[in-house]
């Protein structure tokens, strides 16, 4: 059998494993995923700067190359994530996102490179990108 419950609160979410445990059933609880909907209002809530960061990743199928971000003229990306981290916890707060979603996008740098770098470009997980790819099409 199985049972889907979703967006629940985590402390609700214990309960149910340690009532299902009581009765000598066995449940694990399935972390947050993205969904076209959370995508969505997650994009309506970014700076221009943090968008295009989703936007180019996702029209790269997952990989957005940061020269391509940074434009001609080498504009640094810094801050960018950060914005994004941030709408993501407003709408966590505001009840619009639920607890535990992974980051849309990852920076990627070069593993082999010591100390200060520019990031080469960013990732979204394979499970996340149709809905990201859902939402811009909603925009």
């Amino acid at each position: 059998m199985r049972i889907v419950i979703e967006d629940v609160p985590d402390d609700f979410a214990r309960e149910l494993v340690q009532l299902a445990a009581d009765r000598g059933l066995n449940i694990a609880v399935a972390p947050a995923q993205w969904t076209a909907a959370r995508a969505e209002a997650l994009l309506r809530d970014l700076p221009d700067g943090a968008l295009e960061i989703i936007r180019v990743t996702v029209d790269g199928q997952g990989w957005g190359d940061a020269e391509r971000l940074r434009g001609d003229d080498g504009t640094a990306l810094t801050g960018r994530t950060g914005a994004i981290k941030q709408a993501v916890k407003r709408g966590v707060k505001t009840g619009r996102l639920p607890e535990g979603l992974p980051a849309p996008v990852i920076a990627t740098y070069d593993p082999n490179a010591s100390g200060y770098q520019r990031t080469s470009g960013f990732t979204m997980p394979e499970e996340t990108l149709p809905a990201f790819e859902a939402a811009f099409k909603r925009l």
